[in-house]
């Protein structure tokens, strides 16, 4: 949108200059007249003097206004007097919240350590119960009694057991809690979950159940020890989850329960260190129908088993291997979401044709193995070759033996898919010789237990050293506060893996001997994965640490991991504006949310930015400083300013923390306090009355002061809850809590400088309780807002206090519900920013318009910033400000623009009918037109080439923005069903293949070829391991795939069943995928309209000539002039002469780019540092032969005459 557009109109733009004599303004409720000299001026010219001192006038009355209602002067005196300044030391604070992070972060640890330390002891002491003592509990109607989170506080809704618990369900008493997201809990238990597809009543599982029963104790401890702490867990490699506190599960009523923890990042990144992947997935000819279709979701699973450390490529093979995304030959990406979603859709879309070549696939991949393991480039650990396959015909020794032997850096798992394939002995061998994992998939029931099986693979060597528990820290991902309102929080995991100490186990080995099956018992050498320890810490704990009210106005904190992800940041933004959860929403860039002002295109690398970033992610201490464009009210407006950073690593963890702060007022703090006790005892000054009525509120988000165990003592509101604090801090007992108090049940956690610096401002502040004393009439107190249309007055502070005074309510909302957040607001981030542009000056905004335009019933926004001054620094203490009734504001606008200076009849005014008058704000919006539905919109669309005009002499300047967050929609194009005619025969001909197809995938999923070969059927039951060990599980049952709603709060986005309906076929559908959009904004450039210290006009003329030749050439003139006392522009418009206008809207353009250079993304190939901890090598680990065991099958006779049939019918 950049540039003129082009015109049939030929416009010169002809600009003068013309100084005004200002004069002395005395205001209350009447306007002294303004003398200016006199200026020649054409009949056709505009009223330039008289458009002059109508803004003077509006201006000054509007701010007499203001000072009057707002009581500037007053509250600015009592901060004036008692307040101090302080001057910030960027690099203490970030040192002190760095530690308070660290002592935070520190105490995680050691509970889940206490967790992997009792787990691990429970596991060997625990006297194992076997198949044969359960199958006799069940004979005795004995059952093991424990709280599945499923199975909690439900009840019958209807019939003669109205009211009655469920069968097989428990009762358990919950009380809500703020500090676990607003759910019922209890915490004097945990609660397990198991996966729907795993048999809650087999031997591992069980046996899990009970000996981890007794880490409550642990939960329980580490609780009372550190209250911070939220969700504990054990993840069990047998797939239940122990989570405390005990709360029932989230998923609805009707929704079906897809969570695995085995799944989740927390589990993934501490059961193995980080992997180099790359799949090879066989599309030769026999890949075909189900085959085909069970390959494409063994792949998708084992995407879902990666993290951003691990590296990942994808190769399809039949004669030659070729990579799903071709720019992703011959290399390995980072397996963040946005490469990951690539390979997803890589996968979508594949033909199978000609014979295998395991040769060529197996060079092609260990050569791109070898070469990042060669260059130090990838995850430096683990490799592996995952081979999806339907058979091999030999074992391909000599590629082994050419690029793996002997030191077999690299692993391999092959999965083979389909049930009647009958020799496996190649496929197993490959993985048995290479240190990797055999499994057949017969089903996509089966998909995700024989994926899964390489993660315990891959964490034997991590077992065998026993004494090392590597703690990993996950990147922050979506949390659901709640179980059944999607209210997304973010939150980050820690955990760390829990070992079987047992070295050796016996292991039933099934041998077929005369054609019967008998059971050997054998002792073998193991190295077997418990599970994992975790617990969640929210982002919104992390922000504790960085005050707001220490960081100031504009001021905030971010951090980064190592890969530059950002775990929080102001400008993150995980939903998209439908409010569903973006597509790469947790692997955002330190580059992509910091917009540095700079001339030139996207993403193009700033040295301080990108310096900054690398001495982040090393996690060093440094600061810097540039200048950055930061956009507000939904990237409608855009703030230049120069900001200073201060960063320092956070011990311990893959994390940074870094503080932004405005150049300039950021580096002050305004320091007031008030001491309760000495209050009271000099002046017997009871604090609470500070807070007298209903009318004010604090920050909702701020921790004044705390009860630890929020769920024993709950409040009604943050208001209550900071009145009942106020009040034991009078008491004599009193005694301000240390920064980690010892807690019991009653201890509170208070900010003793919130606490005081709130009670201060409550008193500055008090004269907002008092009505206005110069009020027209003395019998009604808001006679002045009446007059004016004034609907409430306000004031805001820095302890995050909110005042207000209201004599009706526009909205439904209120003001104060809609305005809590104090500092946060944008009405208050702008009113800070305007004091340096002009201090004694408000800030006005209206609502944006939504196209239809807007009421009378709407405001408009007016505040203004309160600094302090002492010593020569400045800094901010509270914003006040007002909403008038738009039609009020207009109404004073009009009033004054519809005559002239002394009374004098004027000829052209905005009244009349030859002038168009606007109000317009700093960025270029609508506050005041003729047109009502104007209101809110952008200038530029109302007339550009005025607007363009206004841009090119510098009173606008244009400032370009990025959004490289932005989520973009491609329709997905419709089948026609019009290519072709449709015959009755060709409706004979779908309905049996529908009809053949349902029949072949019934048989499928449900194994009803089992009836017809019994024998063969159990025998195939037990091919899936080496051995049937003691503790396996039942065989799982069917798993269906979708979203995932999980306990750790994280959400699936991946949905994997991408099968074929009518609907799918013919409905347009969108499809979100990541995009980089661009906007062009426009900031005032108030130097522009001054010459010295003195107020100046920008006049210019557009010549209108028309295509038309009977039409009438002239001259159409407009004058704007800057409003004082505001952050608004009037600008007045002949409109005798009528130009064609042009119209441009300020809208949010994708940035289109190559889809060839994917790869060459700069984003691609940012620094990151890879963990610090690698696992991947144990010598002792050639003495573990368990890699998988194939077995012989004979062919299904009816699988195969209905696939025949099928593909026959499929080829008419």
């Amino acid at each position: 949108m950049s540039g003129t557009p082009s015109s049939e109109l030929h416009c010169t733009v002809l600009s003068r200059r013309e100084t005004m004599t200002s004069t002395k303004l005395v205001f209350l409720f009447s306007v002294a007249v303004i003398s200016l000299g006199t200026v020649r001026t054409a009949e056709a010219d505009l009223p330039h003097v008289e458009i002059s001192n109508w803004a003077i006038r509006f201006g000054a009355q509007m701010w007499e206004i203001g000072k009057q209602v707002t009581r500037i002067r007053e509250i600015k005196e009592r901060y004036q007097s008692e307040a101090k300044i302080e001057q910030v030391d960027g690099f203490a604070m970030v040192k002190e919240m760095a530690e308070e992070m660290e002592n935070m972060m520190g105490d995680k640890i050691e509970a889940i350590k206490r967790i992997m330390d009792a787990a691990e002891q429970l596991s060997v002491s625990h006297p194992r119960l076997s198949r044969q003592d359960l199958y006799e509990m069940r004979q005795r109607a004995e059952t093991i009694e424990y709280y599945n989170a499923k199975r909690l506080n439900m009840y019958h809704k209807s019939g003669p057991r109205a009211g009655e618990l469920l069968d097989n369900h428990k009762e358990l008493i919950m009380s809500n809690s703020q500090h676990f997201g607003n759910v019922g809990v209890n915490t004097s238990v945990s609660a397990v979950h198991v996966p729907t597809n795993v048999f809650d009543g087999g031997p591992d599982v069980m046996n899990g159940i009970l000996w981890s029963e007794q880490l409550d104790r642990i939960f329980m401890t580490n609780y009372e020890s550190d209250p911070s702490l939220t969700w504990q867990y054990f993840g069990s490699s047998t797939g239940f989850m122990r989570q405390y506190p005990a709360t029932k599960w989230g998923q609805g009523e009707w929704e079906p329960d897809l969570f695995d923890c085995r799944l989740r990042p927390w589990y993934l990144q501490a059961a193995a260190s980080p992997k180099d992947m790359i799949i090879l997935v066989d599309t030769s000819g026999s890949m075909t129908g189900v085959r085909k279709e069970i390959a494409k979701h063994v792949v998708l699973t084992l995407l879902d088993t990666l993290s951003e450390n691990d590296f990942i490529n994808i190769y399809k093979f039949s004669e030659v291997p070729v990579p799903v995304v071709p720019c992703f030959k011959d290399k390995l990406v980072q397996a963040n979401l946005e490469n990951v979603r690539e390979l997803r859709n890589g996968m979508m879309e594949s033909e199978t044709s000609d014979i295998a070549n395991f040769t060529s696939a197996f060079t092609t991949a260990f050569e791109i193995l070898a070469k990042y393991n060669r260059t130090t480039q990838g995850s430096q650990c683990n490799q592996a070759i995952m081979l999806v396959t339907d058979g091999a015909p030999v074992g391909y020794r000599e590629i082994f033996e050419k690029y793996n032997w002997p030191h077999k850096p690299v692993r391999v798992f092959t999965y083979v898919i389909g049930r009647e394939i009958i020799d496996t002995a190649a496929t197993n061998w490959m993985a048995c010789a290479n240190k990797g994992y055999f499994a057949r998939v017969t089903s996509l029931a089966e998909v995700r237990e024989q994926v899964l099986k390489y993660i315990p693979v891959l964490s034997r060597p991590m077992v065998m050293y026993q004494k090392d528990h590597p703690v990993i820290w996950t990147s922050a991902y979506i949390d659901i506060a709640t179980r059944t309102k999607p209210k997304f929080l973010m939150a980050i995991s820690v955990a760390t893996p829990v070992y079987d100490r047992k070295n050796f186990s016996n292991i039933i080995e099934k041998i077929l001997i005369n054609d019967i099956w008998e059971e050997k018992t054998r002792t073998v050498r193991t190295a077997n994965l418990l599970g994992v320890a975790g617990t969640d810490i929210p982002v919104t704990e992390l922000k504790k640490r960085t005050p707001a009210y220490k960081l100031g106005v504009n001021g905030y904190s971010f951090i980064v991991n190592n890969n530059g992800f950002v775990l929080h940041h102001p400008d993150h933004r995980p939903l998209d504006a439908d409010g569903l959860l973006k597509p790469n929403y947790n692997t955002v860039d330190l580059s992509e949310v910091e917009l540095v002002d700079s001339d030139g295109g996207p993403r193009e690398n700033d040295t301080y930015l990108m310096t900054m970033r690398r001495e982040m992610i090393e996690r060093r201490e440094g600061e810097t400083s540039f200048k950055v464009r930061v956009h507000h009210d939904g990237m409608r407006r855009v703030s230049v300013r120069r900001q200073r950073y201060y960063y320092r690593g956070l011990k311990g963890t893959p994390y940074s923390l870094g503080l932004a702060l405005p150049d300039g007022y950021g580096h002050f703090r305004v320091v007031a306090e008030t001491e309760v006790k000495r209050l009271m005892a000099d002046h017997n000054i009871n604090v609470s009355s500070f807070f007298s009525g209903k009318n004010w509120k604090i920050h909702p988000d701020w921790i004044y002061c705390r009860y630890n165990y929020d769920h024993l003592k709950s409040f009604d509101s943050p208001e209550a809850q900071v009145m009942h604090f106020v009040d034991r801090t009078q008491r004599e007992r009193w005694r301000w809590n240390s920064k980690h108090p010892r807690p019991s049940h009653d201890s509170a956690r208070c900010d003793k400088h919130l606490m005081q610096s709130l009670i201060f401002d409550a008193q500055a502040t008090e004269v907002f309780d008092k009505n206005i004393s110069l009020s027209i009439d003395r019998q009604d107190p808001h006679a002045m807002f009446k007059l004016f249309g004034i609907s409430v007055a306000f004031v805001a502070t820095r302890s995050g206090l909110l005042r207000w005074q209201d004599i009706s309510t526009i909205d439904d909302k209120h003001f104060s519900e809609a305005n809590l957040n104090a500092i946060d607001q944008t009405w208050y981030k702008r009113a800070v920013d305007q004091y340096s542009v002009e201090p004694d000056s408000f800030v006005y905004s209206v609502p944006f318009s939504t196209g239809t335009g807007i009421t009378n019933e709407s405001v408009v926004t007016a505040s203004h910033a309160i600094f302090v001054e002492k010593g020569g620094y400045k800094a901010p203490a509270a914003v006040v400000g007002l909403q008038y009734k738009n039609s009020a504001f207009r109404e004073t606008f009009f009033n004054i623009t519809s005559g002239c200076t002394g009374g004098v009849q004027c000829r052209r005014t905005c009244s009349s009918g030859d002038l168009s008058c606007y109000v317009v704000d700093n960025h270029g919006y609508i506050v005041i037109s003729k047109e009502e539905r104007d209101t809110g919109r952008f200038f530029g669309e109302i007339d550009w080439l005025v607007m363009d005009s206004l841009i090119h002499y510098g009173v606008f300047k244009r400032v370009r923005i990025y959004d490289y967050q932005a989520v973009c929609k491609d329709m997905q194009g419709h089948r026609s069903a019009a290519n072709f005619i449709l015959t009755p025969l060709r409706y004979m001909k779908w309905f049996v293949q529908w009809m053949v197809g349902r029949a072949t995938w019934l048989i499928l999923q449900t194994q009803i070829a089992h009836l017809m070969n019994p024998d063969w059927a159990w025998a195939m039951e037990q091919e899936q391991a080496d051995y049937h060990y003691e503790d396996n599980d039942e065989s799982p049952g069917p798993t269906p795939t979708g979203g995932e709603f999980m306990a750790d709060g994280d959400i699936s986005i991946i949905v994997h069943d991408e099968a074929v309906t009518m609907d799918n076929a013919y409905a347009n559908k969108t499809r979100p995928r990541p995009c980089d959009q661009q906007a062009d904004l426009y900031v005032l450039q108030p130097e522009k309209l001054f010459k010295g210290d003195k107020p100046d006009s920008v006049k210019g003329k557009q010549n209108c000539n028309s295509n038309n030749l009977g039409a009438r050439q002239c001259e159409r003139h407009y004058s704007t002039h800057k409003i004082p006392h505001s952050n608004l522009l009037l600008l007045v418009i002949d409109t005798t002469c009528r130009c064609e206008t042009q119209k441009q809207k300020i809208e949010m353009e994708e940035v289109r780019v190559n889809e060839s250079l994917f790869c060459e993304r700069p984003q691609e190939n940012l620094y990151r540092l890879r963990p610090s901890v690698c696992l991947s090598y144990h010598p002792e680990e050639e003495e573990i032969k368990q890699c998988g065991k194939g077995s012989l099958q004979l062919p299904s006779l009816l699988l195969m005459t209905t696939t025949m049939i099928y593909s026959i019918l499929k080829a008419i």
